[in-house]
């Protein structure tokens, strides 16, 4: 991109190649829409501390906003979790760890839910399949649209659930299947099958959810342990598992299936990656001292709530990208806090929020 003559048209130029309006832009850095639409005309210049996160949120260096050198070609890194160590490993690389990308499981499942839904109606739609009432063999029988969707519903809700509880969410696949074929079945005239009652169907609920108790209190009970190697803490569960480490004053967090405290009680924080997923997380930096400059917390939770403790030595500059979730803040910094941390958190189905101590 051709270098600008001021710091309003290369914000300009780099939000257009963002495909951001001015009112995403304000959203996203916590102002107005008229100062983004004054930064623009050089009439007013952003807050210094808003700078690391604009430039953070359009790829690029501070120096390269500020127009001290040409803005580079930009390159994409498909690992979005890398971390300063990472670096070693070499760029351009895509590693899949199933440990990291669990968290992601719930917005997985939920998309393939919507995405047979979906299907269910273009294929009834455009092609007459899945038939309605009234059908010829089977007169007594009402099949509609919600007949077909229900159990397609009870299906998704069991493949997201899989990952917490595999026996409740096998059981709520099988009975989903079970009732969508059998209506397929019915639809086509192929065949009659036996119709579960509504009190069956809680009944094996109750088994299922019985069965769920007996296999983590008994023979595959949960097992427990924390240990601290090389400056990395784990806590692993049946289900549960956090995992963390604060090498080069670097917070890195994995947390899901549980609820978990993570006290980072280093001096300084330069910057923090945390993912997290079904269950109630709180990261403690009360002990913190030093926030680095444009220290920047990555928080990306799903189906969870995570909460995070700041001294009121440092004012927060928050960025956010919600999907029916919230992002609040409790109590405020010292009026004369110098320090500033760039909190950005992406949120799906959960809640962040932030206290001050």
């Amino acid at each position: 991109m051709e270098q600008k003559e001021t710091l309003g048209k290369r914000i300009a130029a780099l939000r257009k190649e963002k495909g951001l309006t001015q009112e995403q832009l304000a959203e996203k850095v916590g102002v107005s829409a008229q100062a983004v639409s004054k930064w623009e005309n050089d009439i007013s210049c952003p807050d210094i501390t808003l700078l690391p996160l604009l430039a953070d949120l359009f790829d690029v260096s501070v120096d390269e906003l500020l127009g001290v050198k040409p803005v580079e070609p930009h390159v994409i890194i498909l690992d979005k979790d890398e971390s300063p160590d990472d670096s070693k490993k070499g760029k351009g690389s895509f590693n899949w760890e199933w440990n990291k990308h669990n968290g992601q499981w719930s917005t997985i499942a939920f998309c393939i839910g919507a995405i047979l839904v979906c299907l269910f109606f273009l294929l009834h739609s455009w092609a007459g399949m899945f038939p309605y009432s009234p059908i010829e063999k089977y007169p007594d029988i009402i099949l509609n649209g919600w007949n077909y969707v229900w159990p397609l519903l009870v299906f998704t809700f069991g493949l997201i659930s899989i990952r917490s509880s595999i026996t409740m969410g096998v059981t709520m696949m099988a009975l989903g299947g079970y009732e969508f074929v059998r209506r397929i079945l019915i639809g086509y005239q192929v065949c009659k099958l036996p119709e579960i009652a509504w009190y069956v169907i809680l009944l094996i609920f109750a088994i299922a959810w019985l069965l769920s108790i007996i296999l983590n209190k008994s023979f595959f009970r949960r097992k427990r342990c924390c240990a601290e190697r090389n400056g990395v803490y784990t806590e692993k569960g049946r289900h549960s598992k956090m995992e963390y480490t604060d090498d080069n004053n670097y917070l890195k967090a994995d947390m899901h299936f549980g609820n978990s405290t993570i006290v980072y009680d280093r001096d300084l924080l330069v910057g923090g990656d945390i993912d997290s997923s079904f269950g109630d997380y709180t990261v403690d930096l009360t002990n913190v001292v030093t926030f680095a400059q444009n220290c920047l917390l990555k928080v990306d939770t799903s189906f969870g709530n995570i909460t995070i403790l700041l001294p009121r030595s440092v004012s927060m500059v928050k960025s956010s990208d919600t999907s029916f979730a919230a992002f609040s803040v409790s109590g405020d910094p010292d009026p004369n806090a110098t320090q500033t941390i760039i909190i950005r958190a992406d949120v799906n189905f959960g809640a962040v929020q932030v206290k001050y101590l």
